[in-house]
């Protein structure tokens, strides 16, 4: 994969971005440093991105987020506000490995679990 001026914008963006933005939020920020960029340019190089595992894409309500935080991690999100927060428990991730250990056929590589409710602010 070559490193172009969009993947290095993109990557420099989500390094610093712990909020789990939009493609949207993405362009408009990259758009800034990159004026000739494209949203189109910005998606297809997501999902390059992501296919080269540097970033991971979160589905959220149907929305896709992206992050490059890539250890593994679990999701906490508001179910009002869509305010979601990274919550690290190497426990859980290996009480969820254990729990489906010899349980399916397909060889589990990791897990990760997301928690839904309400934030203090939407409380």
């Amino acid at each position: 994969m070559k490193y172009t001026n969009q993947r290095v914008a993109i990557l420099d963006f989500l390094k610093d971005n712990f909020n789990h933005p939009t493609v949207e939020e993405i362009f408009e920020t990259v758009k800034q440093k990159l004026p000739r960029i494209t949203k189109a340019t910005v998606y297809k190089n997501l999902k390059i991105l992501v296919a080269n595992g540097l970033i991971k894409e979160v589905n959220i309500k149907g929305v896709s987020r992206f992050e490059a935080k890539m250890e593994p991690h679990h999701h906490i999100i508001c179910t009002s506000c869509g305010k979601i927060l990274d919550f690290k428990s190497k426990e859980l991730i290996d009480y969820a490995l254990k729990m489906i250990e010899n349980q399916t056929e397909i060889i589990i590589d990791s897990a990760e679990t997301t928690f839904f409710g309400r934030c203090e602010i939407c409380e």
